[in-house]
C-alpha cells in the first residue's frame, strides 16, 4: 500500500480519541455481527423483485451488490436493512447471529445522496452529526471524535472549507461522498449498507471512498453490504464477497478472488484474460439491449438455473445454516448502535442541539432569510418613495388601502423564496430520520423556534424605511402594531411554505402550489372585493379562513383609526364634497378614519380576534407539517 493511500486510512488519531471511542462498550472492535438471509424474496403488486436469495456476510468484510439496472440491487438493500415497512410482501429469513432481530437497532443505512447541509463546514457537519449521535457530554472528547473521524475519512485538510451548495463553491465530489459516509456511520454501527457510495465519482475518489470504507470494516469489525455499479478493477478487488443479480435472482454469490471467474467459465461465459471481471459478467447477464424477449428470458433462466445446480449455491445455504445452529442469543444486546433502542438523547436535548444547528444555518444560508430581507429592503424604499409622505387629504385614502395590501400580499407572497433551502433542509431531516437520531416533535420544534426570530427580522426591516417614508398613522404605538401583525401574516406564510414544500419536495411543484395558495388568499381577501359582495361559497370556504383576511383588518384600523381626512373643495357651488360620509356633520369639511372602516365594512374589527385566527393558523400549519413528516415516508 502506498504511503499516500496510508496516510488517507491510518492518518494518526489525536492522543485523546481513544476515550472517544470507548463512549459505548457495545461498539468496541471486538464484537461483531455475522448478517444472513435465507430464501430471502420480495414481491409488490403480483410483480416478484427478489426470489430465493441465501448468503452472510462475517465481521470484517465488504459484500458487492452488483448487477444491471432493475437487477433488484438497492431493493435488496431495502429489504435486508429493513426499511421497506409494510409495502409489498416479504418472505424468507434475515439473521443476525443466526437470530431475527430489529434490524434498525444495529445498523445505519448510507444513501445513495449526498443530504448535506451546503453552508456548513466539514468540521461543523461532524460537530453536529456527533452531537445528535453520541451521549458525550464533555466538549473535549466531543471534539476529539470530530477529529477522529475527519483523520479517519481522509477530511483533514478540507475541515474548515463550506460543503457547498447551489450558491457557495464547496469540497469535491469525492470529499462530499465520505462525508456523507462519516456522518451516517457516527452511531458506530455493526451492521453498515451503503447505496451506490461511488456514484457519480471517478475511478480514483471511487477507490479511495471504498478503501476507507474496507478499512473502518477490518478495524471496527462491522458488516458492510454495499450495491455499486461497474466498479474498476482496484475497486473490485477491495471487496471480499460479491453477489452478482439479474431480475431478482442470484447467477453468483461468493469471494472475489477469481472464483467467480472459474464458476462462470463453467457456466459457459468465460471471462477474457486481463479484463475487468464485474464489466465482463455485467455484459453477460445485462439482457435488457438484446432485442429480444425471448432469448433475454432464455439467458437470464440459464444463469438462475446454473446456479440453484451449482455447489456455490449449497455452500451458501449451509454458511446460513450453520448460523442459524449457532444462534448466539445469549448475547442479543452486543452491537447495538448508540441510542439503537431509542434516541441517543431525550427529546429536551434534542430540541436544543436543533435549535443551534437550525439557528446556525439560518445565519449562514443567504437563501433562507437574507435574500428576502434583501428584497424586502428594496422594496421599501421602492413603497416608500412611491407612495411618499402621504397626506391627510381624502385622495389618499384608497392609496392608503393599496400600500397595506400590497405589503402584505408582496411579503407573503416572496415566503416563496425559502423553498430551496427547506428542501435541503427536508432531505437531511429524512437521512437522519431513517437513522433514528431524531423525533419529528423535536425537528419541527426546533424549526418553529428558528424561523419566529427571522421573520421578526425580516417584518422589521420592512418596516422601518416604508412605514416612515410613506407617511402611515404616526403613533409610536400604531408602529408596533403595525410590525406585530406584519409578523404574525408572514410567519403564517412561512408555516404555509414549509408545509407545501414537505408535501410537494419538488422545487417547481411547492412554488408552483404556494404561488396559487397566495394568488388565492389575495382574491378573496376583501380588498379587490368587499366583503359584503364575495359570493357566499367563497366567502365563508376561503375568506374567513384567509390569514391576509385577518391581517388585513387588523392593519387598515391601525391605520386609519385616530386619522382625519380633509375633504375636496366642491367645484359646483362651493363648500365641501367629501368621498366618505362624515360623522363630524355635514358642514364640517372632514371625516374621520373610522368613517372609512365603517364605510368599507369593517366597523366590526377586533384586534384580539384578528390575533387569535392569525395564531391558530400557524398552529395549524404547524400541525400539518408535523403530521406530514411522520406520515409521509422518503422513497426508499
Amino acid at each position: 500500500m502506498s504511503k499516500e493511500t496510508s496516510d488517507f486510512l491510518m492518518a494518526e488519531r489525536p492522543p485523546s480519541t481513544e476515550t472517544a471511542v470507548t463512549v459505548d462498550s457495545t461498539s468496541s472492535a471486538s464484537s461483531g455481527l455475522t448478517l444472513s438471509w435465507k430464501d430471502l424474496g420480495y414481491t409488490i403488486k403480483d410483480k416478484t423483485l427478489l426470489s430465493g436469495l441465501n448468503g452472510c456476510v462475517e465481521p470484517g468484510q465488504v459484500l458487492a451488490v452488483m448487477g444491471p439496472s432493475g437487477a433488484g440491487k438497492s431493493t435488496f438493500l431495502d429489504v435486508v436493512a429493513g426499511r421497506k415497512g409494510k409495502v409489498g410482501s416479504l418472505y424468507g429469513q434475515v439473521l443476525l447471529n443466526g437470530t431475527q432481530r430489529a434490524m434498525k437497532k444495529y445498523s445505519s443505512y448510507v444513501t445513495q445522496d449526498d443530504s448535506l447541509i451546503g453552508c456548513f463546514t466539514v468540521r461543523e457537519t461532524i460537530r453536529y452529526a456527533v452531537e445528535l449521535g453520541q451521549p458525550i457530554s464533555n466538549k473535549k472528547v466531543r471534539e476529539d471524535k470530530v477529529q477522529e473521524l475527519l483523520a479517519q475519512f481522509g477530511l483533514v485538510k478540507c475541515a474548515d472549507s463550506p460543503v457547498g451548495d447551489a450558491i457557495i463553491r464547496g469540497i469535491s465530489g469525492g470529499e462530499k461522498r465520505r462525508l456523507s459516509i462519516a456522518v451516517q456511520l457516527v452511531k458506530e454501527p455493526k451492521i453498515i449498507f451503503l447505496d451506490e457510495p461511488t456514484s457519480g465519482l471517478d475511478s480514483a475518489a471511487s477507490f479511495k471512498v471504498m478503501e476507507a470504507i474496507r478499512d473502518m470494516a477490518r478495524r471496527r469489525k462491522c458488516t458492510i453490504v454495499c450495491s455499486i455499479h461497474q466498479p474498476s478493477p482496484s475497486t473490485y478487488a477491495l471487496f471480499d464477497k460479491v453477489l452478482f443479480l439479474a431480475r431478482g435472482n442470484t447467477v453468483y454469490y461468493g469471494p472475489t478472488n477469481g472464483i467467480e471467474a472459474e464458476y462462470f467459465k463453467s457456466v459457459g461465459h468465460e471471462i477474457p484474460v486481463h479484463s475487468n471481471v464485474p464489466d465482463a459478467v455485467l455484459d453477460h447477464i445485462n439482457v435488457d439491449f438484446l432485442g429480444d424477449e425471448e432469448l433475454a428470458n432464455t439467458r437470464i433462466d440459464h444463469f438462475v438455473k446454473s446456479w440453484t445446480q451449482s455447489a456455490g449455491r449449497v455452500e451458501s445455504i449451509s454458511s446460513v445454516d450453520a448460523e442459524l445452529k449457532k444462534a448466539h442469543t445469549s448475547n442479543e444486546d452486543a452491537g447495538i448502535i448508540v441510542g439503537g433502542g431509542d434516541y441517543t438523547h431525550g427529546f429536551l436535548k434534542q430540541v436544543e442541539i436543533l435549535t443551534r444547528r437550525n439557528f446556525q444555518n439560518a445565519l449562514k444560508n443567504i437563501l433562507l432569510f437574507w435574500v428576502r430581507l434583501a428584497m424586502y429592503l428594496a422594496m421599501a424604499i421602492l413603497m416608500g418613495t412611491t407612495w411618499l409622505r402621504m397626506s391627510d387629504n381624502q385622495n389618499t385614502v384608497q392609496d392608503r388601502f393599496s400600500a397595506i395590501f400590497f405589503t402584505i400580499a408582496f411579503l407573503a407572497f416572496m415566503s416563496v423564496a425559502g423553498i430551496p433551502a427547506v428542501l435541503e433542509e427536508r432531505a437531511v431531516f429524512y437521512r437522519e430520520r431513517m437513522n433514528r437520531t431524531y423525533s419529528v416533535g423535536a425537528y419541527v420544534i426546533a424549526n418553529t423556534l428558528v424561523s419566529m426570530p427571522f421573520v421578526l427580522i425580516i417584518a422589521v426591516g420592512f418596516s422601518i424605511p416604508a412605514y416612515w417614508l410613506m407617511g402611515m398613522n404616526s403613533g409610536a404605538s400604531n408602529f408596533f402594531v403595525f410590525i406585530a401583525y406584519l409578523w404574525l401574516a408572514l410567519y403564517v406564510a412561512e408555516s404555509m411554505v414549509i408545509l407545501l414544500a414537505a408535501i410537494f419536495p419538488i422545487f417547481v411543484a411547492a412554488l408552483t402550489l404556494a404561488s396559487f395558495f397566495n394568488g388565492l388568499e389575495m382574491v378573496t381577501q376583501g380588498y379587490f372585493v368587499r366583503r359584503q359582495n364575495i359570493p357566499a361559497f367563497w366567502k365563508y370556504v376561503f375568506h374567513y379562513w384567509n390569514y391576509q383576511k385577518w391581517s388585513w383588518e387588523a392593519l387598515i384600523a391601525n391605520e386609519f383609526v385616530g386619522l382625519t381626512f380633509q375633504c375636496n373643495p366642491n367645484p359646483v357651488g362651493g363648500g365641501c364634497f367629501c368621498s366618505i360620509p362624515s360623522s363630524l356633520g355635514p358642514d364640517a369639511c372632514k371625516f374621520t378614519g373610522e368613517d372609512v372602516i365603517a364605510e368599507y365594512g369593517y366597523g366590526d374589527y377586533s384586534y384580539w380576534k384578528s390575533a387569535v385566527c392569525l395564531i391558530a393558523l400557524i398552529v395549524f400549519f404547524r400541525l400539518a407539517f408535523y403530521v406530514t413528516l411522520r406520515v409521509k415516508k422518503p422513497k426508499v
